[in-house]
């Protein structure tokens, strides 16, 4: 049986299993025990705003989840441990759901923190510009950009809507949420166009050209407060959403901006360019690391929940967490 991981951009994987016979403690080893000794390992060189948690590399398979999309215990649902390949997004809910799409399995994970395991989305296509959203209720909004409409799927993989532009031409890039109002918001990097939909997922506004940069390439949102990173400027702008909605520069070198989060009153931009993590707390910058005192080779996703930063890095094949202190 060829049990080479498929290439990123590949069809469905059918998930070939890195070891069948382990007992429970040596997975736990795996995806979290050997995290700890990781997390231990860069403390040293770690500042006091970030502090490492558990490192993921991968984790076990379940073959079933209820109608509610939480495991069955028995002990035959737990299958063989599966290891990342191309991890590109992620997104948290305040429940701590923890989405992770993958490119090179062309997959979209739910892991199950508890109990160190995870189930597949099923029916999701995932690429390299796959971008996530989780809502309070512990679904998610996947974005391909041109490839497929947005969509949130709840936790078992039910579709639940597609997000519709108000124009048959646009297409979103990215999708974030409010999580208090339930409204969503949609970026067309192409069409340098952003659209506010309502929580039924229909009635798209376009909102004004002079609220967006020259050159959107990713946004974030933290309560009313809507963060877009530009491209032309290298910098980072916010607009409140919901009062005069004027654009500040909150970050006026982001430089090469790879990934963007915010949330609980944190912004943080990762830098391809100079190869740091900025960051800020209520507007003041408060640290910027290099990747490397972090443990980062590529970081292309991040998010924020329960003042807890999480990173996908694509070259490393893992999912990093840090807590976040001011």
């Amino acid at each position: 049986m060829d049990t080479r991981h498929p290439d990123p951009g590949a069809g469905e994987a059918s998930f070939p299993p890195v070891a069948t016979n382990w007992p429970r403690r040596r997975f736990l080893l795996a995806g979290v025990g050997g995290s700890a000794l990781l997390a231990a390992g860069l403390a040293g060189a770690q500042s006091k705003v970030l502090q490492p948690g558990p490192a993921y590399m991968g984790a076990r398979l379940l073959a079933r989840i209820n109608e509610s999309g939480f495991p069955d215990l028995r002990a035959d649902n737990f299958g063989p441990m599966t290891l990342f390949v191309a991890p590109v997004a992620v997104a948290v809910s305040p429940q701590r759901d923890i989405y992770i799409a993958d490119a090179g399995l062309s997959a979209l994970f739910r892991y199950d923190p508890m109990q160190d395991a995870m189930s597949v989305v099923r029916g999701v296509r995932v690429t390299q510009q796959t971008r996530l959203a989780a809502l309070s209720d512990g679904s998610v909004v996947v974005a391909n950009g041109g490839a497929v409409p947005a969509t949130r799927f709840s936790r078992t993989g039910r579709p639940m809507q597609t997000l519709n532009p108000q124009l048959g031409s646009a297409f979103y890039d990215e999708v974030t949420v409010d999580t208090t109002s339930g409204r969503y918001y949609g970026l067309d990097r192409v069409q340098r166009r952003l659209e506010e939909i309502m929580p039924h997922g229909r009635a798209a506004t376009v909102l004004p050209d002079g609220l967006l940069p020259e050159q959107p390439i990713t946004m974030a949102m933290d309560g009313r407060m809507l963060y877009v990173a530009d491209r032309a400027c290298q910098c980072v702008v916010a607009i409140e959403m919901f009062a005069s909605r004027n654009l500040t520069v909150v970050a006026d070198d982001a430089g090469q901006v790879s990934a963007l989060a915010a949330g609980d009153g944190w912004l943080v931009i990762a830098d391809a360019r100079d190869r740091v993590i900025r960051v800020y707390r209520q507007g003041t910058l408060l640290a910027d690391p290099e990747f490397g005192t972090l443990g980062l080779v590529e970081p292309r996703g991040m998010a924020i929940a329960n003042q807890t930063l999480y990173i996908v890095d694509m070259a490393a094949r893992r999912l990093l967490t840090f807590r976040m202190r001011a």
